[in-house]
């Protein structure tokens, strides 16, 4: 668990999984464009985003780093966005596969995001010692709050 919270409860993780669901919600937006290519747009973008994020902690990191150890540190701390992006991608690529229509992929990866986030939530609570009851309404909690920012994002976008 200690492996999962390292890579997955971390800010930028759990920006980026926000970051891919609105990404999929919005190029799943067109019925005609291919899911294949809905993937293949989603993760371009996706990429550009982890790019801007490494630069940007290279950037705020180098006043007190050298160039080099912040170019480190910001792929090191940057990497759970990608980390993130693996368990909706592998939904997306499933729908690909069996030809799910477009709507359907997005409310598949859109759920497979939430799940991660509820897991989150639950292990969150569980780690401060809280009973299961407080542990559930964590999650589900988690999950919601997740899910509300997902819908202003892809509202926005």
């Amino acid at each position: 668990m200690t492996w999962v919270r390292e890579r997955f409860a971390t800010a930028p993780a759990i920006y980026g999984l926000v970051v891919f669901q609105v990404l999929v919600a919005a190029e799943s937006d067109d019925p005609e464009e291919p899911l294949l290519l809905v993937l293949v747009w989603s993760l371009l973008a996706f990429l550009g985003f982890y790019v801007a994020h490494v630069f940007a902690e290279v950037v705020a990191r180098h006043g007190s780093d050298s160039l080099g150890v912040s170019v480190r540190k910001g792929f090191s701390h940057s990497a759970g966005m990608l980390y993130a992006a693996i368990l909706p991608s592998l939904a997306l690529l499933a729908c690909v596969l069996t030809q799910t229509d477009g709507e359907t992929a997005s409310d598949w990866v859109l759920g497979v995001g939430l799940i991660v986030l509820a897991f989150l939530g639950y292990q969150a609570t569980a780690l401060r010692g809280r009973p299961l009851w407080a542990r559930i309404v964590g999650g589900l909690l988690t999950a919601l709050v997740g899910f509300v920012v997902i819908l202003l994002e892809y509202m926005v976008h």
